[in-house]
């Protein structure tokens, strides 16, 4: 499992090498991804997290902390505690 500030700090570093919008996607693994913001990848099973440009950490921080609460919220699962996976293990647990 892969900490929130290791995967923050790796996508703060790889968002700041475009020079206009990324939109964040969940593949279907729990990996975190990003895209052109015309890219769709809700065909193929990817969430939507976000569409972002250069964000700080903090900003990336705040928005994957919502986007697994409302995730949560709507699967009635609840997230895992100080994680947010970067492997094949699913981002939330059901309880």
């Amino acid at each position: 499992m892969v900490s929130l500030e290791l995967q923050v700090a790796r996508l703060v570093d790889e968002l700041a090498q475009y020079h206009g919008h990324r939109t964040l996607w969940l593949d279907r693994r729990g990996y975190l991804c990003h895209a052109e913001p015309e890219d769709d990848f809700e065909d193929i099973g990817y969430q939507y997290v976000a569409t972002m440009f250069r964000p700080s950490e903090d900003e990336l921080r705040s928005t994957i902390t919502h986007f697994t609460a409302r995730r949560a919220a709507r699967l009635g699962a609840c997230p895992v505690p100080g994680a947010f996976h970067m492997h094949p293990v699913p981002v939330l647990m059901a309880i």
